[in-house]
């Protein structure tokens, strides 16, 4: 059987596996689409003797895991903001608030705790971060005691 054809027979049975890793039904049918597509892409390593279901399945495992994690990385672009909310302090306040801005972005690009840490700096609650940035309470308290580790860490240095 020809391998397209097969698998456009078997993607309402992907759209169905995808729906098990999303709620939402466009989440689910953009997994199912990026499921197909790497599947079309790597045809050449599978195996024609073989059932096709489970390495679809371990397709949609690894692009839906993938997708995971880059959905958890946030990137933390507010700096100028606050150069420009500081700006009013004299030459020495602003060499220090410099230096510690340079120590946040070096930490931000190692973790994606910083900006959890920089909300509640600002007086945020755990359960306003979680809010702002559609993440659950317990994953903030971590990322917070995280990204506290690693300031203090980059401080002492």
């Amino acid at each position: 059987m020809d391998f397209e054809k097969e698998l456009s027979d078997l993607y309402p049975w992907i759209l169905r596996m995808a729906r098990r890793y999303y709620y939402s039904i466009q989440d689910a049918e953009d997994l199912a689409s990026d499921t197909v597509y790497k599947m079309l892409v790597n045809r050449d390593k599978f195996d024609r003797n073989r059932n096709m279901k489970p390495w679809c399945l371990i397709v949609m495992q690894n692009t839906y895991i993938t997708q995971y994690h880059r959905k958890s990385l946030i990137p933390f672009v507010n700096y100028p903001d606050v150069i420009e909310r500081y700006s009013s302090f004299d030459v020495l306040s602003h060499s220090i608030l410099q230096d510690m801005l340079s120590i946040i972005q070096r930490c931000a690009r190692k973790s994606c705790c910083i900006e959890s840490v920089t909300y509640y700096a600002e007086g945020y609650s755990y359960d306003e971060i979680s809010d702002i940035l559609n993440i659950p309470v317990g994953t903030v308290r971590s990322r917070i005691s995280f990204g506290r580790k690693i300031l203090f860490r980059a401080f002492n240095m």
